[in-house]
């Protein structure tokens, strides 16, 4: 009698293993819903009722990139931290990255949120220990990163300045060398960086922005960290003035909220996040000479820090964002 009822618990136990479905087929329902919105909401409900680790963890980390593509840099900033936190294997299917990766993946979304406060602690924690000399260097990298994004004063710049040309001769930062010149070429503004960076690194696309062909920057915590000269605006003129560049829009994204019809609705476009007001306007003064009509809104952070937004309405027919783009603008959108 007993060994009948352990035999069917163990079936009962391996049907519902069977029954549950893989994190693949979530994901792939995840993205043939009408929005990118519901596809995120789907996938939230889904996640608490895995109850194997790895697929937990492969659609936590899934959904992180979806929220990262999307804008929402906190949430996938904590998406990839929880799936890090998952001692797990990766799943067949679907994406594959350590836990140092995910970290790292964590640590760029909160400085893309302005949060170099948890970036910190993200890249104190146990990720220190990695092997890897990759991984090493992106933490170095972002260090010098998080730090940028907190200074006040161009008289701060230094020394981070100072270590940043120290890692564009080390071999160990090979991996990161065409972000450690961009980041030196965007905060002072001397142009020996970016001819550097297009001779070592031609294909790269940091040397296409610096060489004006692709607007601004790949993440958007570039507009937290302070800059000087005229580099940048230079490289965004020269884009302004090139032929229209076609946006890839990614293959695992799913639909377009702006085109969702039941989704969330884009209501803005941001262009930029600036500690100064003065280099706020600059940009706006650049909008409206293409046509177009930004504004500045403030936002006070719980650090104190006071930042002026740059942002666009969405139009009726929600193609705003490929104006900007086609004019040489990045942006990001607001729902």
């Amino acid at each position: 009698m007993k060994r009948a009822a352990f035999a069917a618990a163990a079936l009962l136990c391996a049907f519902s293993a069977f029954a549950q479905s893989s994190a693949k087929e979530i994901a792939k329902k995840a993205l043939d819903l009408s929005g990118a919105g519901e596809s995120v909401d789907y996938l939230k409900k889904q996640i608490p009722q895995q109850k194997d680790a790895a697929q937990k963890r492969a659609l936590l980390a899934f959904l992180g990139g979806l929220q990262e593509q999307l804008g929402a840099y906190k949430d996938a900033s904590a998406s990839y931290a929880q799936a890090a936190g998952i001692s797990a294997p990766n799943v067949e299917g679907m994406p594959k990255k350590t836990s140092p990766q995910l970290v790292l993946d964590a640590v760029r979304c909160a400085l893309s949120s302005g949060d170099s406060a948890t970036a910190d602690s993200y890249l104190n924690s146990a990720v220190r220990n990695s092997q890897d000399e990759t991984i090493q260097a992106y933490i170095k990298l972002y260090e010098v990163w998080s730090r940028l994004c907190q200074i006040e004063s161009n008289s701060q710049l230094d020394e981070s300045v100072t270590l940043l040309k120290a890692y564009s001769d080390f071999p160990s930062m090979k991996s990161v060398q065409p972000s450690v010149l961009l980041t030196l070429w965007y905060i002072t503004g001397q142009e020996a960086y970016g001819k550097q960076l297009r001779k070592a690194f031609p294909k790269s696309p940091e040397a296409a922005i610096v060489g004006g062909s692709v607007q601004m920057t790949p993440a958007p915590f570039w507009y937290f960290m302070p800059k000087k000269g005229k580099a940048l605006e230079a490289a965004a003129e020269n884009a302004a003035e090139s032929q229209t560049i076609e946006v890839e829009k990614p293959s695992d994204a799913g639909a377009s909220p702006a085109d969702s019809g039941e989704g969330e609705k884009i209501k803005k476009q941001q262009l930029g996040l600036f500690k100064s007001r003065d280099n706020a306007q600059g940009l706006c003064d650049r909008l409206k000479e293409k046509g177009f009509k930004p504004y500045i809104t403030e936002e006070t952070r719980p650090s104190g820090t006071t930042y002026y937004i740059v942002v666009v309405d969405e139009n009726a027919k929600g193609n705003i964002g490929d104006q900007l783009r086609s004019a040489g603008f990045e942006c990001y959108p607001i729902f």
